[in-house]
């Protein structure tokens, strides 16, 4: 796999091809290539071949590169790429699986099979993380970062906040969510939506009435 780049989604596809029709697949990739360039922020692709050890088939791993996922993700849900998939497995017949990678907030979303993760439903995870992540930090550094100006306060209140949800909070909430991600039911993803609102709902009855936190006191 070529190196990460932060803010670089990879799209990796692991295919199983038939030895002898290499040069039928290699010409697949190139109108592939040719397709996506046409498409913003795409990056350009890498292909690496490897003996699946039988001799008479290829694994090949496929790694399509965009600056940002919503350009990836129009290219994946494109009449080209579709046209040319159905091209490729009239021809060929393969199998392939896929995974996104990233470096930004999408790369703590796991996608796997042949749907995507709708970027609404990452906003709800970020959003879900983000909010006590703000308020116990509000709580536990009132102390110490309360006494900054206000500009640097912001500036390292932020550094923290973003360090925790996207390291921590945000990888942990997309392994809850694993199946909610990636369903196209209607009821699955209403009652996802809806236990993401009711932790919401009870993190904001906690933080507005625990006695303990210093907001509350001194509105008492």
């Amino acid at each position: 796999m070529p190196e990460q780049t932060e803010g670089q989604f990879v799209y990796t596809i692991h295919s199983s091809v038939v030895a002898s029709q290499r040069e039928e697949y290699q010409t697949i990739q190139e109108r592939m290539n040719h397709a996506a360039l046409a498409f913003t922020g795409y990056l350009g692709q890498d292909v690496v071949y490897e003996d699946s050890g039988s001799g008479s088939t290829l694994k090949v791993t496929t790694h399509v590169r965009f600056e940002e996922l919503e350009q990836c993700l129009r290219w994946l849900d494109s009449p080209q790429r579709r046209e040319l998939l159905n091209e490729a497995e009239e021809l060929i017949g393969y199998h392939y699986r896929f995974h996104l990678e990233a470096g930004s907030f999408d790369q703590w979303i796991q996608a796997n099979g042949s749907s995507r993760t709708p970027i609404w439903k990452v906003n709800l995870l970020v959003w879900l993380a983000l909010y006590p992540s703000v308020m116990v930090l509000m709580w536990v550094s009132g102390s110490t970062l309360g006494n900054l100006p206000l500009p640097l306060n912001m500036l390292i209140s932020n550094l923290i906040t973003v360090l925790l949800t996207g390291y921590l909070l945000v990888p942990w909430l997309s392994r809850v969510y694993t199946n909610w991600l990636s369903t196209a039911s209607r009821r699955w993803t209403l009652a996802g939506c809806s236990t993401i609102v009711v932790a919401q709902g009870l993190l904001l009855l906690l933080f507005s009435t625990a006695p303990w936190l210093p907001w509350n006191v001194s509105l008492s």
